[in-house]
């Protein structure tokens, strides 16, 4: 028997890297994909959910009293000068678009708790430095950037008052409100812009390992069973 046997049959299987990573983490890593997708898609439908702010069109009372509700304002009942909005259903675009992206930061802290306490396999490396380094990079963005978010996500929605409409929590808006989740909003689209960036380059990556590099990088994200 050689040296390499008598060294490797010595090896506890508990010390040996699996060649998957744990059907729980691959659950969860393609669930959260297609809901990230699905928020998305939902959120096209919600271009009516804005603060439509037109200047000179009474969305907001005059120069002088922005930022200080007038002395009528009750809380769920928008005094004259705020958009007219009344309340919503959870099912409706908006309120299935807010749970999706709940969904996917509870998921997102699921998986990272999942990650911790299993193991996984050896990072994969593509043979170069720098593409190891931005594929270390993008990993983590990805998880920044979704986090970041559905936080502005739900940021936004309290100060347009859609998670008061549709879940009657929340506040709500006040006059300075809609003008501040206006960029608010523009930074909330420009993250998901970013993330798409790194999904694209992502999901790359992955097919230049599966295909050229031909390591089956993929069969690591998916079910089978793991080396012995």
């Amino acid at each position: 028997m050689s040296a390499n046997s008598v060294m490797s049959s010595n090896v506890s299987p508990s010390a040996v890297s699996p060649t998957r990573y744990h059907p729980a983490l691959v659950i969860l890593h393609w669930l959260i994909a297609i809901l990230i997708f699905g928020a998305f898609f939902l959120a096209q439908g919600n271009e009516g959910e804005g603060e439509r702010f037109r200047p000179g069109q009474g969305n907001f009372p005059p120069q002088g009293q922005q930022g200080n509700p007038p002395q009528n304002f009750q809380p769920g009942n928008p005094p004259q000068g705020f958009p007219q909005q009344g309340s919503q259903s959870i099912f409706s675009t908006i309120g299935i678009h807010m749970i999706v992206g709940i969904t996917v930061l509870i998921l997102l802290i699921v998986r990272l708790l999942v990650r911790w306490r299993t193991k996984h396999p050896e990072w994969q490396s593509a043979g170069n430095k720098f593409f190891d380094w931005v594929g270390n990079l993008t990993h983590l963005g990805l998880y920044l950037l979704t986090f970041a978010m559905v936080i502005t996500g739900i940021i936004l929605a309290d100060r347009r008052g859609i998670l008061a409409r549709t879940f009657g929590i929340g506040s709500t808006p006040t006059p300075g409100s809609f003008r501040r989740s206006f960029s608010l909003g523009m930074f909330h689209g420009g993250i998901w812009t970013l993330l798409l960036l790194l999904i694209l380059l992502h999901v790359g990556a992955a097919l230049y390992h599966q295909f050229i590099l031909k390591d089956n990088l993929l069969g690591r994200m998916w079910f089978g069973k793991n080396a012995e």
